[in-house]
């Protein structure tokens, strides 16, 4: 009886331990967050990590050499992948659209998963952290088992950080509110802020989330069929059809988190055309954003106090979102702000080095 029970502890041990969780992310100039960023991820359950450096100029490399789980490579080069032909769109684009870069990483990344016995991919950028939970620690090993065989697709569903403090020491550990959804179909229900336009001396009306809304995903690495990038956000099986997917909380997006983020973003974003990989043209934001930090007519201060003026919710914003009051005065059907603890309780137990 006691061999019976020790095989079946063995193998209840093995069952548990097996997954392998692997993350993506293509960089450039997140000295800030990177470290941070794979150091939460491998405490929530990722096993290896795999790091593209595109164009990078800052000491993101260095901030992560000494992490024995992260694999440290340059974008891949096109020509490697050029004889196929589900991603031609990348690598005709590869010089103009980081993205195209970046979906031919993570496809270089999931290929390195199937040689490492890896199970799921998560693919994200360095200011994304994905959650499990609302309130508590995450458990990415445990997540995954509960996902049925029958999906290759999660779709992580975003939160984008409400922009509320103008510097941040470690804006993971610090942040807790987040905005809870881009698209609020009621038009009452719509939430704007005006951004000043100093090119033309005039107000622009844009929707109080500033970024994407699509989120990310993670790929069943040895899925029913072969899956392949379709941009950033989404995957496709490489005969084209969709992918047998579900959506799950969540990815938190700290875009524009305070004043030097903005302006780091931004110059990054210099050079970008004004469509997407899709085709689809930039929002008005970004492109405002873009051409006011790069237009060289402002100092570093002018850039920060107009961060401040334009983009930060200031605390009489903030007490408006958390009543969620529409125009007419009542009470929104969704939460426009949602508080978020899990990641601060993992930070927690993370000491920085």
């Amino acid at each position: 009886m006691g061999c019976i029970i020790a095989f079946l502890l063995k193998k209840y041990k093995n069952s548990v331990t097996l997954m392998r969780i692997g993350l993506v992310i293509t960089v450039k100039n997140e000295e800030r967050i990177l470290r941070e960023n794979l150091l939460y991820h491998k405490v929530i359950g990722i096993e290896k990590a795999f790091v593209y450096f595109d164009g990078t100029t800052d000491a993101s490399y260095e901030s992560i050499k000494d992490l024995d789980y992260v694999e440290k490579s340059n974008s891949v080069e096109k020509d490697i992948y050029q004889s196929l032909v589900c991603l031609k769109n990348f690598i005709n684009n590869y010089k103009e659209h980081h993205t195209a870069r970046q979906c031919l990483n993570t496809y270089d990344a999931l290929q390195k998963c199937k040689k490492q016995n890896i199970d799921w991919l998560i693919s994200i950028d360095a200011d994304e952290l994905i959650i499990t939970h609302k309130t508590e620690c995450s458990n990415l090993k445990s997540f995954f088992r509960k996902i049925p065989k029958t999906y290759d697709v999660v779709n992580f569903k975003p939160f984008e950080i409400l922009q509320t403090q103008l510097h941040f020491e470690n804006v993971f550990k610090e942040a807790i509110l987040f905005k809870s959804s881009p698209q609020l179909k009621n038009r009452i229900d719509r939430i704007y802020k005006k951004l000043l336009n100093p090119f033309e001396n005039k107000f622009h009306k844009f929707p109080y989330w500033y970024g994407q809304h699509l989120g990310k995903t993670a790929i069943r690495v040895n899925s029913s069929k072969e899956i392949v990038p379709k941009n950033v956000h989404r995957v496709v099986y490489n005969d084209g059809d969709l992918t047998n997917q579900i959506e799950k909380v969540g990815m938190l997006h700290y875009h524009m988190y305070d004043s030097d983020d903005f302006i780091k973003k931004f110059k990054n974003f210099e050079k970008h055309p004004n469509t997407f990989l899709s085709g689809n043209n930039i929002e008005g934001i970004k492109m405002l954003c873009r051409d006011i930090v790069n237009s060289g007519l402002y100092s570093s201060k002018q850039l920060e106090d107009y961060f401040k003026k334009y983009i930060l919710f200031n605390e009489k914003e903030i007490n408006k979102l958390k009543k969620n009051r529409n125009l007419l005065f009542q009470k929104r059907k969704h939460d426009t702000i949602t508080v978020i603890t899990s990641v601060n309780k993992v930070f927690a137990k993370i000491t920085i080095k």
